[in-house]
């Protein structure tokens, strides 16, 4: 232990003269160990109960670990006692540390009510954050709820611990995760109180680390892209077995959609699709204009660079391709069915020689059911699949049918395969270097430039979670995905290359500075004396990483510093960048001794709101529980506002968030803001290509109605740590992008992210919980009338908001969508590789 006593090893700090003025406490008598009916040394317990006197005496703030450390001095390897006479001591133990904290609350109350009267009287800390910053345990993790002054907390420890405990400047360091972050806290802590200690992020103090470890010059790498696209694009040629396994990954499995299509409405989307003039083999291959490339969908584009209509499609367009089978895209049949004037188009005419077939695939599983169409819907596909069958049989022409399921549940491209050569196609397969340069000159964009961007991803994750070199193996080990063991095989690989790539450029990226800072903490022994720091706090903890929690506590046991952890494990929202939520619940189960504190008060939200959103994040029973305290009352500042969702949907979503606008304004003083929170940012788009509300800049926006108006816009995940007088949130729909988010992620990142099941939707719940909590007085959700989001019925069933009665609390309807062209109902359009599900019309026989 640091600066310890040679004879009893307890901490300097207890005997100083300051450390021996004594409590209100007398001292303990005398025992022994008899009294504990244990066997130990009559003389050692003594001398330990001498020790443990007069460290009750001391005016102290005792750590449990020092009473570990004395007890384990005397009595060592007596395990099979020690929790039965140690319970004893920390619970006299605790009771001291309630004793010395009630003590300075009275004796420090003039020094905390001034403690910011410099920089700004308004500040006046409460009861919950005086006991925080006076808890001096080995580790503390402090929950500060939403609005409940953290970053003034953060600073008055500071404060503390320089004035009244004599910690050097030098000896403390505050870490956060953005620039914004540190930014704030060193305009508080550094500027206004005129404190210069050490205030970084994460990669920051680790590339400190690093620099200061050696004399080596090296750079921050900016260009991954760069190395893992000439990896694919060069080197890859020269390994035949890793372009065999990019010709495979990329042809079948590779159909990584963008976010979103940007159209302003489902109908608009639709329209789009029917008039589509979808490009095949023959036509200008890598010769589009790029004005009609950009519009169109590259989720159905094929190796050769055609659009087709399905991901299920794409992979029989490709395996025909790779296995040297010509083919025409929807070549329409000579003969046409009674009594229709639409000319049929089979998907796939396909000749060998002299040998030649057709190719329907279906929609539907093998025994004709399927998980989106029903009723009369299913019933007209179905007729619609036996009708071609008949066609063809009846004009004698040969046809396979390939469906989206199969009973046997083996593959579509298994059964394909075995279909094409009872037909007597022969399958020569290309050579991959043919494939792989058609792929370079038709398809950078859709799968090489997009295969690097997800490689970059995956490796971000991959490092942030703290896997190294030689840890694949433990992914294959969580997985029996064929997909996923493929790309594994590949990004293997890449990741070799690009690590060797960055040694040979000695170049390090943000990844590895946390990484490898850690790995230089465990190297070097001495490191206690280049840095002695001794207390080391953590801004926003909930989102920590492992390699960010592995760096702070190689660091804490190095230095021997305690860590102040603060956060708010219901703000937990970053799990896609690698955030671990246990790490921040199970903190102190992890650093192995110290104290949790709760800031119970906050100064932003009603006492009726925080009732509502801590009741509703607080379902999931892995969140730490707790019940926030406001002085503030505000009747209904959840206010649920619908729109008609049956016709002109954009047009109405648009006029209910004007109409909440003209609402605020109207009840509120001049000047107050409003923060329009989305779930995406193309949100934003959707709101300022209409004529009544104009984009002013990065987050700004015009009201054309009410212009002098205050409005910004944010995503939700965007708006964390920052508050307005009023909220609307406009995404409350139920649907793959509305509020939750029910985007599937790729399972291949799953591997390297943290997914928390204690409840559906967790990080999403978490997320809303986020966004009611900005708001100063009210937050109103915009929700559609027959598709509201679960979350908007959730408040209305559970906690009584007020709601408009014609909203839809029963199922959600399925098939209330139209159509545009010709007023059939949508269906969902599955990609079995992914998960996307897109909007097509039910009125298409040939799909």
């Amino acid at each position: 232990m640091a600066d310890c006593c040679p004879h009893c090893g307890l901490p300097n700090r207890y005997f100083s003269s300051q450390g021996l003025s004594v409590l209100t406490q007398p001292a303990r008598v005398s025992e022994s160990a008899s009294s504990y009916n244990v066997n130990y040394n009559e003389e050692l317990f003594e001398q330990f109960i001498k020790e443990y006197n007069r460290l009750l005496l001391t005016d102290q703030y005792i750590p449990s670990s020092d009473i570990k450390y004395l007890y384990s001095k005397y009595f060592p390897g007596s395990n099979d006692v020690n929790l039965q006479v140690l319970n004893k001591y920390f619970k006299e133990i605790e009771e001291h540390n309630d004793q010395f904290i009630k003590t300075k609350l009275a004796e420090y109350k003039t020094y905390f009510d001034e403690l910011f009267t410099a920089i700004d009287k308004s500040i006046n800390l409460d009861e919950d954050q005086r006991k925080a910053i006076l808890a001096d345990e080995d580790h503390c993790l402090i929950i500060a709820g939403a609005g409940a002054g953290k970053t003034t907390t953060m600073a008055g420890k500071v404060k503390y611990l320089i004035e009244k405990m004599g910690v050097a400047t030098g000896e403390i360091i505050v870490i956060s995760y953005t620039n914004k972050a540190i930014d704030e806290l060193k305009e508080r802590i550094n500027d206004k109180l005129g404190i210069p200690v050490k205030i970084l992020t994460f990669h920051a103090f680790g590339y400190e680390i690093i620099r200061n470890s050696t004399d080596e010059r090296f750079t921050v790498n900016y260009k991954s892209f760069d190395i893992i696209y000439n990896f694919l694009n060069q080197t890859v040629f020269n390994d035949n077995n890793m372009l065999a396994h990019l010709i495979l990954f990329l042809g079948y499995y590779f159909d990584i959609p963008d976010d979103i299509f940007k159209f302003k409405s489902i109908n608009e989307y639709s329209t789009y699709k029917a008039n589509l003039d979808y490009e095949t083999l023959k036509s200008r291959l890598g010769e589009f204009i790029q004005t009609i490339t950009d519009q169109r969908s590259r989720a159905n584009r094929t190796i050769t660079g055609e659009f087709l209509r399905s991901g299920q499609e794409v992979q029989i367009a490709n395996f025909l391709y790779l296995h040297n089978i010509d083919y025409e895209y929807e070549k329409p049949y000579k003969f046409n069915f009674p009594n229709s004037k639409k000319l049929y188009t089979p998907d796939f005419f396909i000749k060998q020689d002299e040998n030649e077939c057709f190719i329907e695939h279906f929609g539907i599983s093998e025994d004709f059911k399927d998980f989106d169409l029903e009723g009369k819907t299913l019933e007209k596909y179905q007729k619609s699949v036996l009708e071609k069958k008949r066609l063809h049989k009846s004009h004698n022409t040969n046809l396979i049918t390939t469906w989206s399921r199969y009973n046997d549940s083996r593959s579509l491209l298994v059964h394909l395969r075995e279909e094409l050569e009872k037909m007597g196609f022969v399958l020569n397969k290309r050579d991959d270097t043919e494939v792989y340069k058609r792929i370079q000159e038709t398809n950078k964009e859709k799968y090489i430039y997009k295969l690097v961007i997800f490689i970059i991803q995956f490796i971000e994750n991959y490092k942030t979670c703290g896997y190294g070199i030689d840890d694949f193996n433990k992914l294959r080990q969580k997985t029996k995905n064929v997909r996923t063991l493929l790309f594994l095989d590949i990004v293997e690989k890449v990741f070799l290359f690009y690590q060797e790539e960055l040694k040979k450029q000695n170049s390090i990226d943000f990844a590895d500075m946390i990484n490898d800072a850690e790995k230089i903490l465990n190297d070097i022994s001495d490191y206690k004396e280049k840095v002695p720091y001794k207390y080391i706090i953590i801004d926003e903890f909930q989102d920590i990483a492992k390699q960010r929690y592995n760096l702070t506590k190689k660091l804490a046991d190095v230095t021997g510093a305690k860590v102040v952890a603060v956060g708010d494990d219901w703000q937990s929202i970053f799990a896609f960048a690698g955030s671990d939520i246990t790490l921040f619940t199970k903190f102190l189960e992890l650093m192995g001794s110290g104290k949790e504190l709760i800031i119970k008060h906050t100064y932003r939200n009603a006492q009726k709101l925080i009732d509502i959103a801590g009741g509703f994040v607080q379902k999931n029973s892995s969140q730490i529980k707790k019940s926030l305290i406001s002085i503030k009352n505000i009747d209904n500042p959840v206010v649920v506002r619908c729109y008609d969702d049956s016709s002109n949907i954009r047009k109405n979503w648009i006029a209910t968030i004007e109409d909440c606008i003209s609402e605020i304004i109207n009840k509120s003083k001049k000047g107050s803001s409003i923060l329009i929170i989305g779930r995406y940012n193309f949100d934003k788009k959707m709101l300022t290509d209409s004529e009544r509300f104009i984009e002013k800049s990065k987050d700004k926006i015009i009201c054309s109605k009410h212009p002098k108006a205050d409005i910004t816009f944010l995503t939700a995940h965007s708006s964390k740590g920052l508050g307005f007088d009023n909220v609307i949130l406009i995404n409350m729909i139920e649907g793959k992008f509305g509020f939750p988010s029910q985007i599937e992620d790729d399972p291949i990142l799953k591997l390297v992210t943290y997914t928390d099941y204690a409840i559906p939707f967790a990080e999403e719940r978490r997320l809303f919980y986020v966004a009611l909590t900005r708001t100063k007085n009210r937050v109103y959700l915009i929700t559609p009338q027959q598709r509201p989001s679960r979350f908007v019925l959730e408040l209305i069933n559970d906690y009584k908001v007020p709601y408009d009665k014609q909203i839809n609390k029963g199922p959600i309807p399925s098939k209330s969508i139209l159509c545009p062209i010709c007023k059939m109902p949508l269906k969902y359009e599955n990609n079995k590789n992914y998960g996307l599900r897109l909007y097509m019309c039910t009125n298409e026989p040939e799909i």
